[in-house]
């Protein structure tokens, strides 16, 4: 039976009594599935990847903010200059625990309520808070632990308060962006036209693709094949489709150049994707085409 790689605390805390520690990745390569005995606030500063989490699949870029729990497993894929701060915190031990929860997301909460986009202005406003508890959380006294939990603790009200602004005081390229990443998250299964999304929202179309590259690191055509291939790959891990109906859910027309494509992405056919998650899954419980909805 596959069992994922496992990583603890006493690797990454410097002591017991330590709740909060900062592992930076300037240069995060692809990691293969795991989870761990702490939980981690992770930070998406630069670059682009894919992150797989609990069999979801699906592109980061910088400006994600990610909550993973103790019992998720996930892991990065295709990685492309991804730079992650990684807040590592035992939830259950924190001395501060009853006020840093009412700024965390439950333990219970959907994955899709554990993950959210920021502007990359907000992440140079992160840093020095980073930088500072990165310091801290590398000495074993009392005095240091408390102070490292009190700067979490102005890290994630500092999140949430960015979260809770008003729509109408953040700036127009954020409105343009939020409108363009939702219209490309919807637009998996079905064709996309930049030049009409812009004229249909009144965007200019090259400060646009500008604004996305820059922040992204991707082209706008980049990121929708990407979200079509991490369709693709939770199609193919969890479900029985055909290699023609995946192609189809995820907006290929032609089921050849879809295996091409996802060849050239992942150095393999989908069918050899899909056989290396063969025996993790009973095929019984292989969902078909005609038992269920695709999941989005």
């Amino acid at each position: 039976m596959h069992k994922n790689l496992r990583l603890y605390k006493q690797d990454y805390f410097i002591s017991d009594i330590n709740t909060v520690a900062v592992e930076k990745r300037e240069h995060q390569d692809p990691f293969p599935l795991h989870d761990h005995d702490f939980d981690e606030l992770v930070v998406v500063s630069s670059g682009n990847g894919l992150h797989i989490w609990n069999d979801y699949i699906y592109p980061i870029t910088s400006g994600d903010i990610l909550y993973i729990n103790y019992d998720d497993v996930h892991g990065y894929e295709s990685v492309n200059n991804l730079k992650l701060d990684n807040i590592l915190y035992t939830r259950e031990t924190l001395f501060l625990s009853s006020i840093i929860e009412k700024y965390l997301p439950k333990h219970s909460a959907k994955h899709t309520e554990r993950v959210w986009r920021i502007q990359p202005s907000y992440i140079k406003q992160l840093q020095p808070l980073i930088e500072q508890l990165a310091i801290e959380s590398k000495k074993n006294n009392l005095a240091a632990v408390h102070l490292s939990e009190a700067l979490f603790l102005q890290f994630v009200i500092l999140l949430d308060r960015i979260k809770q602004q008003p729509n109408d005081i953040q700036p127009t390229a954020t409105h343009q962006l939020d409108i363009l990443f939702t219209v490309l998250h919807n637009s998996i299964a079905t064709s996309f036209n930049f030049e009409m999304f812009c004229k249909d929202h009144n965007l200019a179309a090259r400060s646009l693709s500008r604004l996305f590259k820059n922040q992204t690191g991707m082209t706008i055509s980049g990121y929708l094949q990407k979200l079509r291939l991490c369709k693709a790959m939770s199609l193919l891990r969890n479900t029985a489709y055909s290699i023609s109906i995946i192609s189809a859910e995820c907006g290929y027309d032609d089921s050849n150049y879809f295996s091409a494509v996802f060849k050239k992405e992942t150095d393999q056919t989908p069918s050899q994707y899909r056989a290396k998650f063969r025996d993790q899954t009973d095929n019984s419980s292989l969902i078909t085409k005609t038992n269920m909805s695709v999941p989005q």
